[in-house]
């Protein structure tokens, strides 16, 4: 048990004393458990309430949509308007009942919406589709502007609901990253000649409304949706302006989502992008992508590669499995199975059930 003492030090996110009580960070994923407007249900209260009751640090509630023009699928929490804050505020309580920090996870789809779920065509930050959505329109700069405003009205609601910190939603392909990728981003206005201005502009209005003892992550990504993706055209160069840029704008942590696979070099190299982003910053760093074993996470910690790890599909599967790292109860944690996330579509959460069968990637989803 030894081993995994790491995976239990309190971790300082930066601002007002805010600090992670362990290491292990539940992954936004997610649950498409809503109701069709996007409302809080209870489902998805007690699915925070067992991972909080199971000892994770801190839960990020995901992809929680800021506008009605940027969900991206069916059931998809949102908070868009002051009738969502309730919800968030049961959220919240439920984890810090246990322990755990709660924050939202602030998300616009932008291009990676339908015309059947919004009602309208997506947005993005030129005309562009994105592979199996709708084809989108570039934003006019008054609806840039709105969305940025929508992201600080998001984040005024999750503090009002009693989160202990806000994210970002600035990886995946999403608008933000759409803003950010030089490949999307074909504009010659401001929002284009600089692809951090988007990005930089949210960030500040999100800073501005939460105030200074709020930590505020920002979870971002080289590839869109597979490791596989090019890289083209983030350079370690770029990739430096953007967290310097990101960081004097208020971002206090880095969310580094490096898909299914946390352990891979990036641009050319044999360093892992958590270490290119420690290269640059001194930021602490949480990392998600395929690590899926309390040994796992200790190891890479221990590598000096994050300072605390985001769990998805060990949590599905296995609402415990902090509490049983901790118990140096390892061989007890149940396997994750792909039929799991087909149960939590029909309502059923697997963390309650009884599972066989061999251990698949924990990466997170969203």
């Amino acid at each position: 048990m030894s081993s995994l003492d790491n995976l239990f030090a309190p971790l300082p996110l930066g601002r007002g004393g805010v600090t992670l009580p362990n290491r292990i960070v539940m992954a936004p994923m997610t649950l498409n458990q809503a109701t069709e407007s996007g409302h809080i249900t209870p489902w998805i209260v007690e699915w925070y309430r067992r991972r909080a009751a199971g000892g994770v640090g801190a839960i990020i509630g995901a992809a929680v949509f800021v506008a009605q023009n940027g969900r991206g699928w069916q059931n998809a929490v949102g908070i868009a308007d002051d009738s969502y804050t309730d919800g968030w505020r049961e959220c919240v309580q439920a984890a810090h009942e246990h322990g755990a920090l709660f924050g939202t996870q602030l998300f616009h789809g932008g291009a990676a919406s339908h015309v059947s779920l919004l009602g309208e065509q997506p947005v993005s930050a030129s005309d562009w589709t994105r592979e199996g959505f709708d084809p989108a329109r570039a934003m006019t700069g008054a609806e840039v502007e709105q969305a940025i405003h929508n992201f600080a009205q998001g984040a005024r609601r999750s503090i009002e609901a009693g989160c202990d910190f806000v994210e970002l939603h600035g990886a995946h392909g999403y608008l933000l990253h759409q803003f950010w990728r030089g490949d999307v981003n074909r504009r010659t206005d401001r929002w284009g000649a600089d692809l951090t201005a988007f990005p930089v502009a949210v960030t500040r209005a999100v800073r501005q409304v939460i105030g200074s003892d709020v930590p505020l992550v920002y979870r971002f990504s080289i590839h869109a949706d597979d490791p596989a993706a090019p890289n083209h055209p983030v350079t370690p160069e770029s990739l430096r302006v953007f967290l310097r840029a990101l960081e004097e704008a208020g971002v206090d942590v880095w969310h580094i989502s490096c898909w299914h696979e946390s352990r891979r070099g990036y641009f050319g190299t044999e360093r892992y992008l958590p270490d290119w982003v420690r290269h640059f910053s001194d930021k602490p760093r949480i990392v998600a992508g395929n690590l899926r074993t309390p040994r796992d996470v200790s190891l890479y910690l221990a590598g000096g590669h994050a300072d605390a790890a985001a769990l998805a599909r060990a949590l599905i599967t296995d609402a415990e499995w902090v509490q049983k790292a901790r118990q140096g109860q390892t061989e007890t944690i149940r396997p994750y199975e792909d039929a799991h996330w087909g149960a939590i579509n029909e309502g059923i959460d697997p963390g309650t059930m009884s599972t066989q069968g061999a251990s698949a990637e924990d990466s997170d989803e969203e």
